[in-house]
């Protein structure tokens, strides 16, 4: 798709390098503009053949922390990704003003580093865009208010306070979503929406059995943080509305959760909880 950039902008985008080889082929050789235009869009075309993955104009290329570091690991053990960034792009022209462009630049650095294997913080994203932490803090808030999803570390690797990003997963899938929307809203692939959706349903169930949180922590490995939040969305969303979300999760899930525990846990009172 070419974007149509404002006439104030245009020079700054045609600062390219085709630009310099086009004028350079002028100036040092004296051809003919023709075969200048020819001559640097087809060494731009090999450039882009053979070069392609590496950076393009207008990228940087940053080190964020993989995407499978866990929390907790020291920084100078982290394994680290060499990720391309997009500092400025056609579409920041269509802004409207400074609020929505800084917005876009967050989202868009963060999904890029998301998707080649990495997860920037909020530090990261600040030094990349020239703002403060704050700045990029409040920003990232407004927008997770909106119902964007930023994939930054401390969210997906729930460091610190905050609604994690499983919440905001299983709240999409309990109002309604489906699969496809849910990766294309969350930027995260199906096999990880599914797992939310199995370890909040467990919950679902366990917690209906009597199970209490430790006992709950100790047979799904899940964390304090995570557990509480899964059964908040149990509270908010067990109403009409939102029933037939639920009924599913029992009808796929409730039967074979309850078998499994019974043999894993051995026997249990008519609580629920295990016998002591």
């Amino acid at each position: 798709m070419v974007v149509k950039i404002p006439k104030e902008y245009l020079s700054t985008f045609n600062r390219q390098l085709q630009t310099q080889l086009y004028n350079e082929l002028m100036q040092d050789y004296s051809f003919p503009r023709a075969v200048c235009r020819s001559l640097s869009e087809l060494f731009i075309s090999y450039i882009d053949l053979y070069f392609s993955s590496q950076r393009k104009e207008s990228q940087v290329i940053f080190h964020g922390v993989s995407k499978d570091v866990p929390p907790g690991v020291p920084v100078d053990e982290m394994n680290l990704v060499s990720v391309s960034i997009t500092i400025y792009d056609p579409e920041d022209c269509k802004v409207k003003n400074q609020r929505e462009l800084l917005d876009k630049r967050i989202m868009r650095i963060s999904n890029e580093a998301h998707t080649q294997g990495a997860l920037l913080t909020q530090a990261g994203i600040a030094i990349l865009l020239g703002e403060s932490t704050k700045t990029i803090s409040r920003h990232i808030e407004a927008l997770e208010e909106n119902g964007e999803l930023v994939p930054t570390r401390g969210k997906w690797k729930d460091i610190g306070p905050g609604v994690s990003h499983k919440k905001r997963i299983l709240e999409l899938y309990l109002k309604g979503y489906e699969y496809t929307e849910i990766e294309r809203k969350t930027q995260h692939s199906g096999e990880a929406i599914m797992r939310y959706v199995k370890d909040f349903a467990r919950i679902m169930v366990l917690t209906e059995e009597g199970f209490e949180d430790e006992e709950l922590r100790i047979i799904t490995g899940l964390s304090e943080k995570t557990i509480q939040e899964y059964k908040e969305l149990i509270e908010t969303y067990s109403t009409e509305e939102h029933q037939e979300r639920l009924d599913q999760l029992h009808s796929i899930f409730g039967k074979k959760e309850t078998s499994r525990t019974n043999t894993e846990t051995g026997p249990k009172n008519s609580s629920g909880r295990w016998s002591r």
